[in-house]
């Protein structure tokens, strides 16, 4: 059985891990995917690297889930709310490039490509809608936390009594010698 230091420092291990992994693909993604601009003299911009590449985007995906799980989880819900909708456009949009990648459909040999690539498009955009509605209209998570303090404030008022040290001190006081 853990302790609760050992798991909080494997939780904290883990997200250090996931922290690395976003960055060393952004970082990677940047290096790799910078667009060079078509216009003589203009300067490609920071939303032309981001939106230029599935793994970028999947990377910044990613790192607004773990921000939801760290930072922002203290946040008012409607903050909560616009990063939900955020990491999920993120998602849609890293899917669609991922569709639009060559090497993907090269390793499948589908003789069919846009017929296949429509379907997928055409379903990822209906849950893409389905899935922002959903964040959208979410009731915020006050009631539910509510909700557990007080099944826990019930839990721990039924809880019994019969410890090793309760136990050992009814037997040292009411066990004749």
């Amino acid at each position: 059985m853990s302790s609760w230091p050992s798991r909080r420092f494997a939780r904290f291990i883990s997200r250090g891990l996931l922290w690395f992994g976003v960055f060393s693909v952004l970082i990677l993604s940047y290096v790799l995917y910078l667009p060079q601009s078509a216009t003589r003299g203009a300067h490609p911009g920071l939303l032309d690297w981001a939106f230029g590449s599935w793994q970028a985007l999947f990377a910044m995906a990613l790192a607004t889930w773990l921000l939801l799980r760290g930072p922002l989880a203290a946040t008012p819900s409607f903050v909560q709310k616009a990063a939900r909708l955020l990491m999920l456009f993120l998602t849609y949009a890293a899917f669609l490039y991922l569709l639009k990648w060559n090497p993907l459909w090269n390793s499948t040999g589908l003789k069919n490509r846009d017929m296949t690539e429509g379907l997928l498009i055409l379903a990822s955009t209906l849950v893409w809608i389905v899935a922002s509605i959903r964040v959208l209209f979410r009731r915020p998570r006050v009631a539910g936390i509510v909700q557990n303090e007080t099944h826990h404030a019930r839990r721990k008022a039924t809880q019994s009594s019969f410890t090793l040290k309760n136990i050992a001190i009814f037997f040292y006081f009411f066990t004749r010698r």
